[in-house]
C-alpha cells in the first residue's frame, strides 16, 4: 500500500530541531520521499539504497524537482556504506529498517559516518503503521531491536511515537565513547605496571 506519510517526516524533523547541514538518508526507497523532503527545507542530501531501480528512479524525479539545498542518489549498501568516518550533520533512517537484513550492522555504519555530536534519526513502523502498511504484525520486536542496538552506542535516546510510527533520536557520543574506551586502557596499563612491582620492563637489547 502506498501511503504519503507527510506528517511522520514533519514530527522527525521538528522533534530533533535540525534546519541544516550535510546528511545521509539510508534505503531512501524508490520514491526519494524523506531525501525529496529534506533537500527541500535545504539540507544537503545524500540518499542512498540497495536497489538499482530505486536510485535510477529517483535521479528521474529530481529533473522535476526544486531544492534549497542538493540532492544526490547513489547506489549502496547500508551495511557496508562507501563514505568515510565522521562525514555526515546527521543520518536518517525513514520507514527502512525493516527492510533491512541486519539492523545491528546498519546502525554501527550510521554512528560510524556520523559527525562527532551529530545526530541518528530512525523512524519505523509502530504496531499501527504495520497494519495500515499492510506489513506482518511482529509485537515490537524490530522497534526493540533498534533501540538495544542504539543503546551500545549512548544511553542518551529520546523516542517519540505519532500516529504511525516510533521515532528515536539521538546524539553520536563519540567523545564520550573514546574517553572511556582511554580510561579503561589507562586502567589496564596501571594494573600492569603494578603487576611488574611498578617497574618498567627491560628487554636485553638483543634481536
Amino acid at each position: 500500500m502506498s501511503i504519503d506519510d507527510l506528517a511522520g517526516r514533519k514530527a522527525l524533523i521538528k522533534a530533533s530541531g535540525l534546519k541544516k547541514g550535510h546528511v545521509l538518508d539510508m534505503g531512501m526507497g524508490d520514491c526519494g520521499c524523506m531525501s525529496f523532503f529534506l533537500a527541500k527545507r535545504g539540507f544537503n542530501v545524500i540518499g542512498i539504497d540497495r536497489s538499482p531501480y530505486a536510485i535510477h528512479n529517483s535521479r528521474k524525479d529530481t529533473r522535476k524537482k526544486k531544492f534549497k539545498g542538493s540532492f544526490e542518489a547513489k547506489l549502496a549498501n547500508a551495511e557496508n556504506l562507501p563514505f568515510g568516518d565522521n562525514e555526515f550533520d546527521a543520518v536518517f533512517a525513514y520507514h527502512s529498517m525493516h527492510h533491512m537484513d541486519n539492523i545491528e550492522k546498519v546502525i554501527d555504519e550510521m554512528f560510524r559516518v556520523c559527525k562527532k555530536g551529530g545526530f541518528i534519526l530512525i523512524s519505523d513502523l509502530n504496531e499501527k503503521g504495520r497494519k495500515v502498511y499492510e506489513h506482518e504484525a511482529d509485537k515490537g520486536g524490530l522497534l526493540k531491536r533498534i533501540e538495544k542496538s542504539l543503546t551500545k552506542y549512548t544511553k542518551s535516546i529520546r523516542k517519540i511515537k505519532t500516529k504511525y510510527n516510533m521515532i528515536f533520536i539521538c546524539k553520536d557520543k563519540k567523545i564520550e565513547r573514546y574517553e572511556k574506551e582511554e580510561s579503561s586502557i589507562s586502567v589496564r596499563e596501571k594494573f600492569r605496571q603494578k603487576s611488574n612491582g611498578g617497574g618498567i620492563v627491560k628487554t636485553s637489547g638483543r634481536g
